[in-house]
């Protein structure tokens, strides 16, 4: 899993950056399904936000570390982050919002952390985590175009 900080005033000027790399018909980003010349020029728009994003890795797709890598974002995120938008997976949807709401209880931020759990083409904030983990998890000159504004963090 991958979670992009974005400072609160820059949020809206960064969807609408977003946005406006929309092709004709598409609802968002999605890297699997872009060519290479588009997903160097959305990683440059991203590189230009100056975010951070930290990078979560768990040895298989398991709920039980789906539950791991969603802890450590809020662990990560608590006390310093004023909302949590997390991209919706259908599959383990009322699963995530369990374990966020007692992740948020565990870490002590259950009144200060907002957090949603919406479907990518609702914000366009969540194509900046999508697009930097595929880069990431491609390796090569994808990964060095985001390195230097990602951190692998502990789960």
């Amino acid at each position: 899993m991958a979670a992009a900080y974005c400072p609160a005033g820059d949020v809206a000027v960064h969807r609408k950056a977003l946005r406006s790399l929309l092709l004709p018909g598409q609802e968002r980003l999605h890297f699997n399904h872009e060519r290479p010349p588009r997903r160097k020029q959305i990683i440059d728009v991203i590189t230009g936000f100056g975010l951070m994003v930290d990078l979560y890795f768990a040895d298989r797709p398991t709920l039980a570390n789906r539950k791991r890598c969603l802890e450590a974002i809020v662990r990560d995120c608590a006390g310093t982050s004023e909302r949590l938008v997390a991209e919706m997976d259908e599959s383990a949807y009322e699963y995530d919002l369990r374990i966020l709401r007692e992740a948020t209880h565990r870490f002590g931020c259950h009144e200060t952390l907002r957090w949603d759990v919406l479907v990518a083409k609702a914000d366009p904030l969540l194509w900046v985590p999508d697009a930097v983990a595929w880069c990431w998890m491609r390796g090569g000159d994808w990964k060095r175009y985001v390195a230097r504004f990602c951190e692998v963090r502990e789960v």
